[in-house]
């Protein structure tokens, strides 16, 4: 097992953008008082705080991709404040499960709109985008309904959208009913993730494309990489389900491989039938449906789950093609230009790997998805349990039940392979 992808192709995200050169030098000083292994949102969020609560301390921040073209950089851009789900929070307070749950997701959404603003950070950050949950057949429109009743249980009313509504916005009349999603801003994910790596405080030491194989059974842990080895008195994993190649949560999460194209740029007869709006997201209301957004002038798809493996490029071209078509056979761009696929780690219950697994040793895995805004909460977190301050969202966190126990394998894939084609088969017209 590694600790981390050897992806099939690159992000298209990270295609966008001008090409980045990898801070690769190592220090030559090997002893440091922290070192976070993994630079996701999480990590970033975790060696940012670190620093200014110690900020006389070096940090060393450690990953194996290059920032941008990692997982961090292969998501649809949608910044969610949606509640996880109910089964991962504790039995003493599930009367409010969701108002907590809510809460962390908004302090993750105020990190990186404060950094954002702050280091005026280009990602084509976008807080008043049109998205909007959408559902293609009757019975997952129902599905849908009920999902706003009870968001205004919740002293929300999310704007509903009726088919002609949907077709105004989108160009298709693929979909019947839709309303507005927990989305608080659209963004270019790798151009944020590399944003963030950039503005970094001058005492978090950033080192790219640095893979690291063990860390030591206590403090001082050695940490060996494919750099040399380094010793830390504390050491946070926050590379999600890579934490498993370091020996954490192999029995709590699996890794889900979903994947997205986009189009080339579409000349002016086809941006025309897309709607007005100049930036708009469609998420599916049925888990394994697809997602759709407008991204200047190219359709962005993303749909399709593999079980711990990447599918064959040429096999997803193929799957990614046929949804898009579906949706828009008036188009007359018949291409996907950039294909790619991004791996998470996904638990039963939805629950996360937080906190001191064992002594100096800080975890954050787990992530199921939307894991911008919550790996951004759960990274500051992590760092403020290390550094012994409380507030109630830590509590909240703490609070929180951690992944349920998953049978080995080859249990653990045969029923998780079977669940994606079930779900895949009921999802129907909504993939």
């Amino acid at each position: 097992m590694t600790s981390a992808p050897a992806y099939n192709s690159g992000s298209g995200w990270n295609a966008l953008l001008p090409p980045r050169i990898a801070r690769t030098e190592a220090p030559a000083e090997r002893g440091f008082p922290a070192i976070v292994i993994g630079a996701g949102f999480t990590g970033l969020a975790t060696a940012r705080r670190l620093a200014e609560l110690r900020p006389n301390d070096q940090v060393v921040l450690i990953d194996a991709s290059v920032m941008g073209e990692g997982a961090s950089g292969r998501n649809s851009g949608y910044l969610l404040i949606n509640p996880g789900e109910p089964s991962a929070n504790a039995a003493n307070f599930a009367d409010d499960w969701a108002n907590r749950q809510f809460s962390l997701a908004r302090a993750g959404f105020e990190i990186l709109q404060k950094q954002v603003r702050r280091y005026n950070i280009g990602c084509d950050w976008n807080d008043a985008p049109v998205a909007v949950t959408a559902a293609a057949t009757p019975n997952v429109e129902k599905s849908a309904r009920k999902t706003r009743e009870q968001y205004v249980k919740w002293g929300l009313a999310p704007d509903e959208y009726d088919q002609s509504a949907l077709h105004r916005l989108t160009g298709t009349d693929y979909y019947r009913y839709g309303l507005d999603s927990l989305t608080r801003a659209l963004v270019q994910p790798a151009a944020l993730h590399r944003g963030l790596a950039d503005v970094l405080p001058d005492n978090v030491r950033l080192l790219e494309e640095t893979t690291v194989f063990e860390i030591g059974e206590k403090a001082p842990f050695s940490i060996r990489t494919s750099r040399g080895d380094f010793s830390t008195g504390r050491v946070f994993l926050t590379n999600n389900l890579h934490a498993r190649a370091l020996g954490f949560g192999g029995s709590r999460m699996v890794g889900i491989y979903t994947y997205g194209a986009f189009t080339p740029e579409l000349d002016d007869h086809d941006l025309m039938g897309l709607g007005t709006e100049a930036d708009w997201g469609i998420l599916p209301a049925h888990r394994m449906g697809t997602t759709l957004r407008k991204v200047g002038r190219r359709l962005l798809i993303r749909s399709g789950d593999s079980y711990e493996h990447e599918n064959d490029p040429e096999a997803v071209r193929q799957m990614l093609h046929t949804l898009y078509r579906n949706r828009f056979p008036h188009l007359r761009n018949d291409e996907l230009e950039f294909v790619w696929g991004g791996l998470t780690a996904v638990s039963h219950n939805g629950g996360f790997i937080f906190g001191e697994m064992r002594p100096g040793v800080f975890v954050s895995a787990g992530c199921g998805g939307a894991g911008v805004v919550r790996g951004s909460i759960h990274g500051e977190l992590l760092a403020e349990l290390a550094c012994g301050e409380h507030s109630k969202l830590l509590e909240n966190r703490l609070r929180m039940k951690g992944p349920n126990w998953l049978p080995p394998e080859p249990l653990r894939g045969f029923g998780a392979k079977i669940q994606i084609r079930f779900e895949q088969w009921q999802a129907g017209r909504e993939r």
